[in-house]
């Protein structure tokens, strides 16, 4: 067997007993080989530190984009960038909104559901959306927001509406990469947390060009504000977006960086759950256990509705779950369904 580098082995005993990993150690662990036996070793101690947690269960999120339009947000990476989108201005009619909204909840047990929306929203329109999600989701499904910037007394009406959290980031090269400030996109998820909604954020959209130090202080924005949910999403190379010549990292790359987050986030009281984007096997085997379910618009993706290209849809997540070793799925309510064969079966998720 080869013998555990010790700084390796002293940072995953940290991580193992509790303690708060820092900068450098993070720095050190992304700057391991995503290939070698060390990184290996990373990915295997994450998985099973958050495996242990919370009863070695997953939870489904579902999004639903109900809004289209050339974005002045101007993100380089995204498919919406009023610069270069090929998309109009488009809004989801009501009657598509509630059947999306019944085939993620069919089940009962989506733990959460998103909305997402453009930067520049219709706010009137939107809690429109969210009084009808609230209608129809089960009361174990959480009601969550993707929206662009908004003000403290915003965030309070939608909590009101029956929001319970907010996705909201400040990227990486906010402000280079995108027409929005940084300063901005941290005060806007002040103001949700300040409006008593939980967060959920992520280190996004990593290419190639990234820097360990830029990801670090990425990583860092959302610890060092006790999110609920933490995540790392690479970007994707979609056809026409500014950033597409650099590429993209590998699967293998990006489950590193799963693993370096999640061990990072384990000690903040209010971590609960890990994501990745997209979803993949491997990054479900060190450290993630939130998987998403799309549907409607998607800034990664040309296609008009992403569950008929690059969305997963409610069957295929549950399989991905169960195939990568998960033994519950959890409810909003954070009530736990056995997830066996028998229940891929009832779920018509064994394909």
């Amino acid at each position: 067997m080869k013998t555990i580098d010790y700084d390796l082995r002293k940072i995953l005993d940290k991580a193992e007993n509790d303690e708060a990993l820092n900068r450098d150690d993070c720095r050190y662990l992304l700057n391991l080989d995503e290939k070698s036996f060390e990184a290996g070793l990373l990915r295997a101690a994450a998985s099973s530190l958050i495996r242990s947690k919370n009863d070695n269960s997953a939870i489904i999120l579902g999004q639903i984009g109900v809004d289209v339009n050339p974005c002045p947000g101007g993100c380089k990476f995204c498919t919406f960038g009023e610069e270069h989108t090929h998309f109009e201005r488009v809004r989801m009619s009501e009657e598509e909104l509630c059947q999306k909204i019944e085939e993620f909840c069919r089940y009962g047990d989506l733990y959460g559901l998103y909305l997402m929306s453009m930067h520049d929203y219709d706010f009137d329109h939107y809690l429109k959306c969210i009084e009808l999600a609230r209608k129809i989701a089960p009361s174990t499904t959480q009601i969550w927001a993707n929206v662009g910037d908004t003000s403290l007394d915003g965030y309070k009406q939608l909590h009101a509406a029956g929001v319970t959290g907010v996705y909201h980031v400040c990227r990486l090269r906010e402000g280079i990469d995108t027409a929005l400030k940084p300063e901005d996109r941290i005060k806007s998820m002040q103001n949700a947390l300040e409006a008593g909604l939980e967060l959920y954020t992520c280190c996004e959209p990593i290419g190639p060009e990234h820097s360990v130090d830029e990801l670090v202080d990425n990583i860092f924005i959302g610890i060092e504000m006790n999110i609920y949910q933490h995540a790392a999403m690479r970007r994707v190379a979609v056809p026409g977006a500014p950033l597409a010549h650099y590429g993209q990292i590998s699967e293998l790359r990006l489950a590193q960086i799963v693993a370096v987050i999640a061990l990072a986030s384990a000690t903040v009281p209010t971590m609960a759950y890990m994501g990745a984007h997209e979803p993949n096997k491997l990054c479900y085997t060190a450290g993630a256990n939130i998987i998403t379910a799309e549907s409607g618009a998607n800034p990664r993706d040309n296609s008009d509705d992403t569950a008929e290209n690059r969305g997963m849809d409610m069957a295929r997540c549950r399989k991905m779950m169960f195939e990568c070793g998960f033994d519950y799925l959890r409810r909003g309510d954070e009530s736990k369904i056995p997830l066996d064969f028998d229940y891929l079966l009832k779920t018509d998720s064994w394909q």
